[in-house]
Protein backbone atom coordinates (compact mmCIF):
# COMPACT_ATOMS: atom_id res chain seq x y z
CA UNK A 1 0.00 0.00 0.00
CA UNK A 2 0.93 3.35 -0.47
CA UNK A 3 1.32 6.40 1.77
CA UNK A 4 -1.81 7.96 -0.19
CA UNK A 5 -3.52 4.76 0.50
CA UNK A 6 -3.11 4.87 4.36
CA UNK A 7 -3.48 8.40 4.44
CA UNK A 8 -7.07 8.36 2.92
CA UNK A 9 -8.08 5.20 5.51
CA UNK A 10 -6.61 6.94 8.29
CA UNK A 11 -9.02 10.42 7.25
CA UNK A 12 -11.85 8.23 6.92
CA UNK A 13 -11.93 6.52 10.24
CA UNK A 14 -10.90 10.15 11.70
CA UNK A 15 -13.65 11.87 10.01
CA UNK A 16 -16.35 9.02 11.57
CA UNK A 17 -15.92 9.09 15.54
CA UNK A 18 -18.17 5.81 16.03
CA UNK A 19 -16.12 3.80 13.54
CA UNK A 20 -12.65 5.03 14.94
CA UNK A 21 -13.70 3.66 18.03
CA UNK A 22 -15.01 0.65 16.59
CA UNK A 23 -11.43 0.08 15.07
CA UNK A 24 -9.83 0.50 17.96
CA UNK A 25 -12.59 -1.93 20.29
CA UNK A 26 -11.92 -4.27 17.01
CA UNK A 27 -8.19 -4.22 17.48
CA UNK A 28 -7.92 -4.92 20.97
CA UNK A 29 -10.86 -7.12 21.65
CA UNK A 30 -9.68 -9.43 19.09
CA UNK A 31 -6.35 -9.60 20.23
CA UNK A 32 -7.82 -10.34 24.10
CA UNK A 33 -10.31 -12.93 22.47
CA UNK A 34 -7.75 -15.18 21.15
CA UNK A 35 -5.80 -15.26 24.36
CA UNK A 36 -9.17 -15.81 26.60
CA UNK A 37 -10.28 -18.29 24.39
CA UNK A 38 -6.64 -19.90 24.12
CA UNK A 39 -6.00 -20.29 27.95
CA UNK A 40 -9.83 -21.12 28.53
CA UNK A 41 -8.68 -24.56 25.98
CA UNK A 42 -5.64 -25.07 27.57
CA UNK A 43 -7.18 -24.99 30.77
CA UNK A 44 -10.37 -27.41 29.77
CA UNK A 45 -7.61 -30.05 28.55
CA UNK A 46 -6.01 -29.34 31.85
CA UNK A 47 -8.93 -30.35 33.92
CA UNK A 48 -9.57 -33.29 31.42
CA UNK A 49 -5.84 -34.16 31.73
CA UNK A 50 -6.58 -34.42 27.97
CA UNK A 51 -2.90 -35.74 25.93
CA UNK A 52 -3.52 -32.95 23.59
CA UNK A 53 -2.59 -30.24 26.54
CA UNK A 54 1.28 -30.56 25.45
CA UNK A 55 1.01 -30.15 21.57
CA UNK A 56 -1.29 -26.75 22.44
CA UNK A 57 1.27 -25.67 24.39
CA UNK A 58 4.44 -26.00 22.82
CA UNK A 59 3.20 -25.86 19.35
CA UNK A 60 2.02 -22.21 19.73
CA UNK A 61 4.78 -21.28 22.04
CA UNK A 62 7.48 -22.62 19.09
CA UNK A 63 5.79 -21.02 16.72
CA UNK A 64 6.10 -17.82 18.34
CA UNK A 65 9.58 -18.15 19.04
CA UNK A 66 10.87 -19.05 15.68
CA UNK A 67 8.28 -16.04 14.28
CA UNK A 68 9.62 -13.70 16.40
CA UNK A 69 13.47 -14.86 15.54
CA UNK A 70 12.74 -14.80 11.91
CA UNK A 71 10.97 -11.09 11.99
CA UNK A 72 14.42 -10.29 13.63
CA UNK A 73 16.50 -11.43 10.72
CA UNK A 74 14.33 -9.69 8.18
CA UNK A 75 13.63 -6.66 10.48
CA UNK A 76 11.19 -4.92 7.36
CA UNK A 77 10.55 -1.39 8.26
CA UNK A 78 6.78 -0.64 9.84
CA UNK A 79 5.05 1.47 7.04
CA UNK A 80 4.78 4.53 8.82
CA UNK A 81 8.34 4.19 9.07
CA UNK A 82 9.51 3.39 5.65
CA UNK A 83 6.38 6.06 4.27
CA UNK A 84 6.72 8.49 6.67
CA UNK A 85 3.09 9.10 8.47
CA UNK A 86 2.14 8.72 12.03
CA UNK A 87 -0.01 5.14 12.28
CA UNK A 88 -3.97 6.09 13.24
CA UNK A 89 -2.84 4.74 16.98
CA UNK A 90 0.14 5.67 18.55
CA UNK A 91 3.11 3.22 17.84
CA UNK A 92 6.62 4.03 18.06
CA UNK A 93 7.84 0.45 17.11
CA UNK A 94 10.95 -0.10 14.72
CA UNK A 95 11.29 -2.68 12.03
CA UNK A 96 10.45 -5.91 12.90
CA UNK A 97 7.26 -5.63 10.82
CA UNK A 98 7.60 -8.77 8.92
CA UNK A 99 5.79 -11.30 9.52
CA UNK A 100 3.04 -9.63 11.74
CA UNK A 101 3.87 -11.28 15.09
CA UNK A 102 -0.10 -10.73 16.34
CA UNK A 103 -0.75 -12.80 12.86
CA UNK A 104 1.73 -15.94 13.15
CA UNK A 105 0.67 -16.24 17.00
CA UNK A 106 -3.23 -16.18 16.39
CA UNK A 107 -2.96 -18.64 13.53
CA UNK A 108 -0.98 -20.83 15.42
CA UNK A 109 -3.88 -20.72 18.44
CA UNK A 110 -6.08 -21.52 15.80
CA UNK A 111 -4.67 -24.32 13.75
CA UNK A 112 -3.75 -25.67 17.58
CA UNK A 113 -7.67 -25.06 18.75
CA UNK A 114 -8.91 -26.51 15.59
CA UNK A 115 -7.08 -29.63 16.69
CA UNK A 116 -9.17 -29.81 19.61
CA UNK A 117 -12.63 -28.48 18.42
CA UNK A 118 -13.26 -27.12 14.80
CA UNK A 119 -16.08 -24.75 16.04
CA UNK A 120 -13.43 -22.94 18.42
CA UNK A 121 -11.01 -23.13 15.72
CA UNK A 122 -12.92 -21.34 13.41
CA UNK A 123 -14.11 -18.72 15.30
CA UNK A 124 -10.40 -18.35 16.41
CA UNK A 125 -9.24 -17.93 12.43
CA UNK A 126 -12.21 -15.26 12.51
CA UNK A 127 -10.56 -13.29 14.82
CA UNK A 128 -7.48 -13.80 13.75
CA UNK A 129 -8.45 -12.47 10.07
CA UNK A 130 -9.69 -9.27 12.16
CA UNK A 131 -6.28 -8.76 13.79
CA UNK A 132 -4.77 -8.57 10.38
CA UNK A 133 -6.92 -6.38 9.12
CA UNK A 134 -6.91 -4.16 11.74
CA UNK A 135 -2.85 -4.34 12.01
CA UNK A 136 -3.53 -2.87 8.19
CA UNK A 137 -5.84 -0.54 8.70
CA UNK A 138 -4.18 1.09 11.29
CA UNK A 139 -0.92 1.70 9.56
CA UNK A 140 1.33 -0.37 11.21
CA UNK A 141 1.92 -3.71 9.11
CA UNK A 142 1.29 -3.85 5.48
CA UNK A 143 -1.05 -6.78 3.72
CA UNK A 144 2.45 -8.52 3.26
CA UNK A 145 2.98 -8.78 6.81
CA UNK A 146 0.01 -10.16 7.93
CA UNK A 147 -0.56 -12.43 5.05
CA UNK A 148 2.92 -13.88 5.83
CA UNK A 149 1.92 -13.84 9.47
CA UNK A 150 -1.19 -16.08 8.61
CA UNK A 151 0.70 -18.24 6.47
CA UNK A 152 3.72 -18.90 8.43
CA UNK A 153 1.72 -19.31 11.90
CA UNK A 154 -0.80 -21.59 9.88
CA UNK A 155 1.54 -23.99 8.26
CA UNK A 156 4.17 -23.98 11.28
CA UNK A 157 1.75 -24.73 13.58
CA UNK A 158 0.05 -28.15 10.88
CA UNK A 159 3.51 -28.92 10.77
CA UNK A 160 4.27 -28.91 14.98
CA UNK A 161 0.82 -30.74 15.50
CA UNK A 162 2.12 -33.42 12.87
CA UNK A 163 4.78 -34.40 14.80
CA UNK A 164 4.26 -37.96 16.00
CA UNK A 165 5.00 -36.52 19.36
CA UNK A 166 2.29 -34.83 19.81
Amino acid sequence: MTEQRYRSIFAWFRARPAALRALRWCQSGSVAAVYVLYFGLLAVLAFRRDARLMGAVVVPATVFVAGTALRAVLNRPRPYEALGFDPLFPKDTKGKSMPSRHCFSAAAIAVTACSVSVPLGVLLWVLAVGIALTRVLTGVHYPSDVLAGLAFGGIAAVLGLALPVF
